[in-house]
């Protein structure tokens, strides 16, 4: 049953995260003509970066947690003549969000507020074609992972009909 748990776990770490990548993404198109923000200038660009959990730093984590002398090592780690096998990726979660702080886009119009000397305003460098893109990758990674939890329920509860 364990396993099914697990399951659960590695789709709702992977909706959590998708969900929290079109919420900036959404952001970032919303703000896409926002001139002028709180820290001055145009607003920035902001992007999700995600850190994937292997299973080994996963149980080490919980070990520690209650001893530090403890420390779990796979022994199926090693592969074939000695090379080192990746570990199975336990779930993702958000690492952090960047924000880009490449220049912004100059555009002429000195009838804006917020137009410099020469009447040129900065604009935030954003491009809608991207972020629709990766709002469309997002929400797609979304589905995949609530399809993943539905197959999950599914397999559980054939299971448990089976036990009964």
């Amino acid at each position: 049953m364990s396993n099914f748990l697990s399951s659960f776990d590695i789709s709702g770490y992977g909706l959590s995260a998708q969900r929290t990548r079109v919420d900036i993404i959404s952001s970032n198109i919303a703000n896409a003509q926002t001139t002028r923000t709180e820290e001055g200038g145009p607003y920035r660009r902001k992007q999700v970066i995600f850190k994937a959990i292997n299973f080994n730093d996963a149980i080490n984590k919980a070990i520690n947690n209650q001893t530090s002398s403890l420390k779990y090592e796979d022994p199926l780690d090693e592969g074939q003549a000695g090379r080192k096998v990746n570990p199975a990726i336990m779930s993702v979660k958000v690492d952090k969000i960047s924000r880009d702080d490449s220049k912004p886009q100059m555009k002429y119009d000195p009838t804006s507020p917020d137009a410099d000397s020469k009447g040129y305003v900065a604009y935030p460098n954003i491009n809608p074609v991207i972020e629709m893109a990766d709002l469309v990758e997002a929400t797609r990674s979304y589905q995949a992972n609530v399809a993943a939890f539905e197959s999950a329920k599914n397999m559980a509860t054939s299971a448990i009909s089976l036990l009964q």
